[in-house]
């Protein structure tokens, strides 16, 4: 039974560190002045993660495994700041508290935006999904559309206009709800 618990809390991290390791990636490169110390850092904050998964809540809810590992992530930028204290461009801690605020609220904004964007596309009716699927995750061209559906590609243009219309349209109004800004 202990060995079936492990699995589970491995296969619990490995799926939140699998969806949220690119938003934390990019609050950790918000804060640093040059790209060259974010895979150093990110090395570090995926190391103190994997160690420290064990004291994570999981009875919490999904996103607060971000907010947990952007903690993580700020202390290893602070400390990866530290080490090189000699550099020319170094922050104050707090000019970095800020800006760790603010990248913490934008990747949220982005996880939530991201959210309202699925829950909208579906939404959208079979075949308007069907096209959003084949031009912009599979990546066919209109060209390409056109020549397998007998439309042309001036009519396919306007009907993804529409369409995304449609979705920032939705987007907006579930962020609405969600008492976030609209702004997609």
């Amino acid at each position: 039974m202990l060995d079936t618990l492990v699995t589970a809390r491995h296969e619990t991290f490995v799926r939140l560190f699998s969806k949220y390791e690119s938003n934390v990636r990019a609050y950790v490169a918000s804060l640093l002045p040059h790209w060259e110390g974010v895979d150093d850092v990110m090395q570090e904050t995926n190391l103190v993660i994997w160690r420290k998964f064990d004291q994570f809540n999981l009875e919490g809810p999904e996103s607060s495994y971000l907010a947990w590992s952007f903690t993580i992530a700020r202390y290893e930028v602070l400390r990866y700041r530290r080490q090189r204290a000699t550099d020319r461009l170094v922050f104050s801690e707090d000019v970095y508290e800020l800006l760790a605020a603010e990248a913490e609220e934008v990747a949220v904004d982005q996880t939530q935006r991201q959210n309202a964007l699925r829950h909208c596309l579906t939404k959208l009716e079979a075949p308007q999904r069907q096209l959003i699927r084949i031009v912009y995750a599979e990546g066919v061209s209109i060209k390409n559309v056109a020549e397998n559906t007998g439309r042309t590609p001036t009519g396919l243009y306007k009907a993804l206009a529409r369409i995304r219309k449609a979705l920032q349209r939705c987007i907006r109004f579930s962020l609405a709800e969600a008492g976030l800004k609209g702004n997609v």
